[in-house]
């Protein structure tokens, strides 16, 4: 077993029971992961975590009037007419990142974590769930809400095209209980080992072994 690995879920562990004053059960607890995930990044010397936007809870989020009823289109849309998300879903990043509407509405929100590739620029906002095994009602409420908070951090961080940010909706959990008829899969969706392969340098299976090990 990595110590590395040890040491840094040692210290999202020891860092939930710190701010909740309480033992945490660590299984399948949504707020363990997203401080996990939050620890491994920012060790990571590719990666800067966003502290401004980090780790905020029910914080008072802003959207314009426009995007907002883009994103609620686009959420009708998908539901009642046949979709290609790889396109359609690029196609409002890019109308969300080019509108220039200033009628603000606002609303209360959690962001889980948001970093910076230090060499390419680039933002990536992670929105963290244990998996996906959510009632219907439930994760049409997870995607239009990880889209209107990708949309204020777009507005926040001053992005102008696409490449600058990439907003993620991870699942710890490597299994997929159901399809999103809302993300697309390929491109903004990442499952358990995928994302540990594709931006981190420790090995998931490792975590997952330590993690399920460990009696809190």
């Amino acid at each position: 077993m990595s110590k590395k690995v040890h040491s840094l879920i040692n210290e999202a562990v020891n860092n939930m029971t710190v701010d909740t004053g309480n033992d945490v059960n660590i299984k399948k607890n949504s707020n363990f992961i997203e401080e996990l995930m939050s620890v491994i990044i920012s060790k990571n010397d590719k990666y800067e975590i966003v502290k401004k936007y980090s780790g905020k809870k029910s914080d008072r989020i802003k959207l314009s009037a426009a995007n907002e009823s883009l994103i609620d289109s686009y959420i009708t849309k998908c539901q009642t007419e046949d979709s290609f998300l790889d396109v359609d879903f690029m196609r409002l990043m890019k109308e969300i990142i080019e509108d220039k509407d200033e009628n603000f509405r606002y609303f209360n929100s959690d962001i889980n974590l948001v970093f910076k590739d230090k060499k390419t620029g680039t933002y990536y906002y992670l929105e963290v769930k244990y998996n996906d095994d959510y009632d219907i009602k439930k994760y049409e409420d997870i995607n239009r809400s990880f889209i209107k908070k990708s949309a204020y951090l777009i507005n926040e961080l001053n992005i102008t095209s696409i490449e600058q940010f990439k907003p993620i909706l991870f699942f710890f959990n490597n299994k997929r209980l159901k399809g999103n008829f809302y993300i697309p899969e390929s491109t903004h969706i990442y499952r358990g080992k995928r994302f540990f392969d594709e931006f981190l340098d420790i090995d998931y299976n490792e975590v997952i072994k330590y993690k399920d090990s460990i009696i809190v």
